[in-house]
């Protein structure tokens, strides 16, 4: 419910409206026990046509305000919820887009993508009907005040009923509680056993991997089974006591109320009055009751997305720089993952001319990918720095730093749209033709320009059905188009065929005359004879860097080799 008051207390103007619409609405639905009364009593005593139909006259005006304030209130509620979800959702997105890399790997995948799944949760759980319902809850008390105007005690056996069945609610709801928290860790991994089922049928066929998945589903599957029944148990006894409050309330007020007629505390039409009132008032009270379930879901729901929001945001401010020439300095460099131990690498410093080209090499866990990472500014160094043109890159925006990079990573990834709005995303306006030119410079032509679609072929499943090496140079074109002065690439030959390989090392010839600076990743013997500075990161804890000193080392003659 505190979210409900979050969200009125960001509008105090429209608050103030609402709730002067719900006291209307509430007095205005005084008018069918005040009808009845007035009925029983004046017009069947008296008999006079002109009377009952004033009376019906005066109801029917007061149902149709009540009914005209409420479709406002709902439309103005309706308003105030959509725009608080649509701050959610935008701080959800922010929290996956500008969160810290390092911090944002920290949260498994599956939870990530439930976060986000839980915003239809939220607009479900606190919407429009809800908050009408909230705000009705109160005039409960309303309805009671005039009960015991009429009989007080009555008024005081529906209170005591009311109270009663919050209590009890309460107490279900509270039982409940650690259940529903089971089913929630319980539902996360059913949705990790789903996404293995769905996506991994290589892994199912070749390896036989669906007997011990099958095995943690079907126990996943028994023990949500039974966490259901617990639940259901205890909110089924909450659900039949709220059916059966109404009923209970209507026995009460009638055989009570009968007995007070017969010695002449109430008569007929003040019976039949306090009944309706007595029955609105647990009506509102019932209501909230039966939303506690919903708002529980609701509540979880913004557990996930805190878990986002809580994520320390990477700084939007920095320093730009007019040109970019693109010399490198790794200064005193080390880094270590939290809790790992041992460092991937420390103390090392290399400086790396502008135009030069770097290899870095090391078997697999080494550290290659993430002093990749490193350099894009995804990851911080523990200690030292990583100078560009003598400013550290901590220094720049990191928008703007990006953008001057070839960034290829180790394991591309792509969104669900066409081919063409995959490749031009770092520059939306590029052409077609100059897309269609770098895609025949790494040797896709048959992939793209053979398929009828072109560059309109959708890429469904991030790229995952794409073959490895196609894959590979389709996320080379992507980081071409920005055309960035420091070309950073991961392993760009790792699953590529010999034609891809001799593309690649065509393209990094290019980018060596275009007098980019180069840092590859990678083991190839032709990357790493084409090195001006090799650095392996397999000697530990200090790398080995080896400074090319003969002129066969030239590195575009030694690529040239291989293009030849």
């Amino acid at each position: 419910m505190d979210v409900f008051w979050q969200r009125l207390r960001a509008y105090p103007s429209l608050a103030i409206e609402l709730t002067a619409c719900s006291f209307f609405i509430n007095f205005l639905a005084l008018a069918s026990s005040l009808y009845s009364i007035q009925v029983l009593n004046r017009y069947l005593s008296l008999g006079i046509d002109a009377t009952l139909i004033t009376l019906t006259f005066g109801a029917l005006i007061a149902i149709g305000f009540e009914f005209a304030l409420r479709h406002v209130r709902l439309k103005q509620n309706d308003w105030l919820c959509n725009r608080a979800d649509d701050e959610l959702a935008n701080q959800a997105l922010d929290s996956l887009t500008k969160s810290e890399f390092s911090a944002l790997e920290t949260i498994a995948v599956n939870t990530r993508r439930e976060a986000l799944n839980s915003l239809n949760v939220i607009q479900q759980c606190f919407g429009a009907q809800n908050l009408a319902g909230l705000m009705d809850a109160p005039f409960a008390a309303l309805f009671l005040l005039v009960l015991y105007f009429l009989s007080p005690w009555l008024c005081f056996v529906a209170v005591l009923l009311i109270l009663s069945v919050v209590v009890v609610s309460l107490i279900s709801h509270k039982l409940s509680e650690g259940h529903t928290e089971l089913q929630q860790q319980q539902s996360l991994q059913a949705a990790s056993y789903n996404s293995s089922f769905a996506g991994g049928t290589e892994l199912m066929k070749a390896f036989q991997a669906d007997r011990p998945l099958r095995e943690g589903w079907d126990k996943n599957r028994q023990e949500s089974s039974s966490m259901r029944r617990v639940l259901m148990g205890i909110q089924s006894v909450a659900q039949n006591l709220t059916h059966s409050s109404t009923m209970l309330m209507s026995v009460l007020m009638m055989g009570l109320g009968a007995r007070e007629v017969f010695v002449g505390g109430l008569d007929v039409g003040m019976l039949i009055g306090a009944n309706i009132l007595a029955s609105r008032a647990l009506a509102n009270v019932n209501r909230v009751l039966q939303m506690s379930d919903s708002l529980n879901r609701g509540k979880r729901a913004l557990g996930l997305l805190a878990q986002l929001d809580g994520l320390p945001r990477e700084r939007s401010d920095g320093v730009t720089l007019p040109a970019l020439k693109g010399e490198l300095q790794l200064d005193d460099l080390s880094f270590a993952y939290d809790g790992q131990p041992t460092p991937l690498f420390e103390r090392f410093s290399v400086p790396v001319s502008a135009g030069g080209v770097v290899v870095v090499t090391g078997p697999n866990g080494a550290g290659k990918t993430t002093l990749a990472r490193l350099l894009v500014g995804l990851l911080e160094p523990s200690r030292g720095r990583i100078l560009i043109d003598g400013m550290d890159i901590r220094q720049a925006q990191p928008e703007w730093w990006r953008r001057q990079i070839v960034y290829l990573p180790q394991e591309p990834t792509f969104f669900d749209g066409t081919l063409k709005e995959n490749l031009s995303v770092l520059l939306p306006e590029v052409t077609e033709e100059t897309l269609l030119q770098l895609c025949r410079e790494l040797a896709l032509s048959n992939y793209v320009e053979g398929s009828p679609e072109g560059l309109s072929r959708v890429i469904n499943n991030a790229g995952a059905l794409i073959p490895v090496g196609i894959r590979t140079r389709l996320a080379l074109v992507r980081a071409l188009v920005g055309n960035g002065q420091l070309v950073v690439l991961d392993d760009p030959t790792e699953g590529v065929d010999e034609e891809g390989c001799a593309a690649i090392a065509a393209v990094l010839n290019q980018q060596v005359k275009a007098g980019k600076t180069i840092i590859v990743m990678s083991n190839e013997p032709f990357m790493i004879k084409a090195a001006q500075v090799a650095i392996d990161l397999g000697v530990k804890p200090v790398p080995r860097i080896v400074m090319a000193q003969s002129a066969e080392n030239d590195v575009v003659s030694q690529i040239e080799q291989v293009d030849a």
